[in-house]
């Protein structure tokens, strides 16, 4: 997704944020209760991750793949020089996640395990607890708890077998909008359905109760 050079960053994070609203939008309804400044973070980082999880869906040859891989450590790099590649994420990258703290070996860290689980041709390698440790940053917290939660409900999102659901956990209210999502791990594993409003009073209850 190459950005034209006269969008403004606020362009940016729109077209962003209507990506990840189709593509992840379990993830998006949650980052809907962030304040206006960590929304548009973790809008940002959810394209990163989206653009690094979609490599499987793009090729399969492994080869492929690593070019694909190689690509965002250079476009990380260069935009740890200061000469960031013109591409919406990249640029978004730059502008937000330094206000939070969110250091580039994080994000390499994502990019690194990505890899390994495309080359493994292993989806439950992908790094849900690593975004989630992440994302929670951006809000000023730790999510170290949440941790199996996020793989587990990862699973369950890929209709993959889950032998039993973690306990719930009840997070403070500043970490929810990068958690409340996880709570529709329990319908999931029911086998259940859920329709669009559904969801979004799913996630709004565990918003108000912190229970996921």
């Amino acid at each position: 997704m190459t950005s034209p050079a006269s969008d403004s960053m606020k362009e940016i994070v729109a077209r962003l944020d209507q990506r990840i609203q189709t593509v992840d939008e379990e993830r998006w309804l949650s980052s809907r209760y962030a304040p206006d400044e960590a929304r548009s973070a973790l809008i940002v980082l959810y394209a990163f991750y989206y653009e690094l999880a979609r490599v499987r869906t793009v090729v399969t040859d492994h080869t492929m793949g690593q070019i694909r891989f190689q690509w965002w450590r250079d476009a990380l790099e260069e935009l740890r020089q200061g000469t960031p590649r013109q591409h919406d994420v990249v640029l978004a990258l730059g502008a937000y996640l330094p206000r939070a703290d969110v250091d580039f070996e994080q994000l390499e860290q994502l990019v690194e395990a990505h890899e390994a689980a495309f080359l493994a041709e292993d989806r439950a390698a992908e790094p849900e607890d690593k975004l989630v440790y992440i994302a929670a940053k951006l809000l000023g917290q730790e999510a170290e708890a949440f941790g199996d939660i996020a793989r587990e409900w990862a699973a369950l999102r890929r209709g993959d077998a889950v032998a039993e659901t973690a306990p719930r956990q009840k997070a403070e209210s500043a970490l929810r909008p990068a958690i409340a999502h996880y709570r529709l791990r329990h319908a999931w594993k029911k086998g259940r359905n859920l329709s669009a409003l559904q969801k979004r009073l799913s996630v709004l209850w565990a918003m108000l109760v912190g229970r996921v």
